[in-house]
């Protein structure tokens, strides 16, 4: 019979690489947020006040937040595929801790947006 200290050893790496790759997540999930909430924004919507009195600041920053937006996706999308894709595949051993482990991804905006609605 296995121990649980041995079960969660087989747990342990892909909970701490899920972290890990939850901090391009976090950027990711910031980035579209802000992309949804201000990414409408144009220089012909300032003088417009039904369209969240949008700024130079947002019109200006709209294509940077987008850009960080695919870059970040890609490389998170590209992790995943690594680490819970092909690896597995290639040394023979199971999904099951790598997928059950996955939601750990989002944890580190998790702990963000906790921390972001407490100070402010």
């Amino acid at each position: 019979m296995r121990t649980a200290l041995s079960v969660l050893r087989g747990y342990l790496p892909p909970l701490l690489a899920h972290l890990l790759i939850g901090l391009p997540t976090a950027v990711v999930v910031l980035c579209a947020r802000w992309y949804i909430t201000y990414g409408h924004c144009t220089y012909e919507d300032l003088g417009r006040h039904d369209l969240d009195h949008c700024t130079y600041d947002q019109i200006e920053n709209s294509d940077f937040a987008l850009i960080a937006l695919v870059l970040f996706a890609a490389f998170v999308a590209l992790l995943l595929v690594l680490f819970d894709g092909l690896s597995p595949l290639r040394t023979g051993r199971s999904f099951r801790p790598r997928l059950l482990t996955l939601p750990a991804i989002l944890l580190p905006y998790a702990v963000y947006a906790t921390y972001a609605a407490n100070v402010g």
